[in-house]
């Protein structure tokens, strides 16, 4: 693309504009696809509980480039890290323009009064992380997006599904969806159980606490996540686990969203039974396969997935940049 094309044609990113960029995001990797619903969705919710820039440059009306910067609504003690996510259309793509691309997220960071950059790139994107390493980024940390192929393990995971069950039973804890439950304060209790169990998630980048309402807001008005595809675990009164299946809209792949459990209550095997629960909910649904990503460092969660047969797509590295 010539130069003078790159800089002119390079404006802000409205809602409106989502569909295109996620065809831009499928562009990078058709095996997952990008949902314009799904995407406009977390702008808006991005929009509503942090600070964000968004811009896009268009040509004959498809997205050609694209850079995104957000971060956290900080407190004046906290550590300023923002986010930015660059993206170059690979016809197109030269170090250069993904530079100017990085350029401008980071002058809006700055501005915002952002200390370190963060940038999240699969490992299998070279150029992207070369360009980076040249401005200066390094890694950080290491997550890992892995796939489990719903049709090869079909068997298995029914088969298991039905031993999980009558462990559950033994340890006196019951399974079922959201949609099911009828405790007027389930929300409540599964707010408690996620803020507790998100603390332990390995994480350089802190997020902030979300109150009650944003928290209901976020996970409960995602138009792809239902109460009927939300398990929760019940010891007792409590709820003291959760796993949660992301479904795209238009079109993508099914993410397990969210799996955890109260500290109370691990190693009894709670957060595998919930994961076998969505996932055969996810083979009834028509599914052939899911995703997940995990921190590197989370071991508990990695061992289940491991267990259920998940095979790693390709490790996200977590690079950084001061931006002094």
């Amino acid at each position: 693309m010539p130069e003078t094309a790159f800089h002119l044609r390079l404006r802000p990113a409205t809602f409106e504009d989502a569909e295109m960029v996620a065809d831009l995001q499928t562009l990078r990797d058709p095996q997952e696809p990008s949902d314009p619903v799904l995407l406009r969705y977390w702008w808006q919710m991005t929009d509503a509980l942090e600070k964000s820039m968004r811009q896009v440059a268009e040509h004959d009306g498809a997205a050609v480039a694209y850079v995104g910067s957000q971060h956290e609504l900080w407190e004046p003690a906290d550590q300023r890290f923002g986010l930015l996510r660059p993206i170059l259309r690979s016809d197109l793509w030269s170090s250069e323009g993904y530079a100017e691309l990085v350029a401008i997220g980071e002058n809006w960071l700055r501005l915002e009064g952002a200390t370190t950059a963060v940038a999240r790139v699969r490992e299998d994107f070279q150029n992207d992380i070369e360009a980076l390493a040249k401005i200066g980024f390094r890694e950080n940390r290491r997550m890992r997006t892995s796939e489990l192929d719903l049709v090869q393990r079909r068997d298995e995971i029914l088969r298991t599904l039905t031993d999980c069950r009558e462990e559950m039973q033994r340890e006196g804890v019951r399974l079922l969806p959201l949609s099911k439950d009828d405790d007027p304060d389930k929300y409540q209790k599964l707010y408690a159980m996620f803020i507790e169990s998100e603390k332990d998630i390995p994480t350089t980048v802190p997020w902030r606490v979300l109150t009650f309402p944003e928290w209901r807001r976020f996970w409960l008005e995602n138009p792809g996540i239902r109460e009927d595809r939300f398990w929760v675990a019940r010891a007792g009164d409590e709820i003291v686990g959760t796993s949660v299946l992301d479904c795209p809209v238009v079109r993508g792949i099914p993410w397990t969203a969210y799996t955890g459990t109260s500290r109370s209550v691990r190693g009894r095997g709670i957060a595998r039974a919930l994961k076998y629960e969505s996932m055969a909910q996810a083979i009834q649904a028509g599914y052939t396969r899911v995703r997940t990503t995990n921190d590197a460092d989370n071991p508990s969660i990695l061992r289940i997935n491991n267990q259920m047969g998940y095979r790693l797509v390709a490790p996200i590295l977590e690079l950084h940049r001061p931006l002094g």
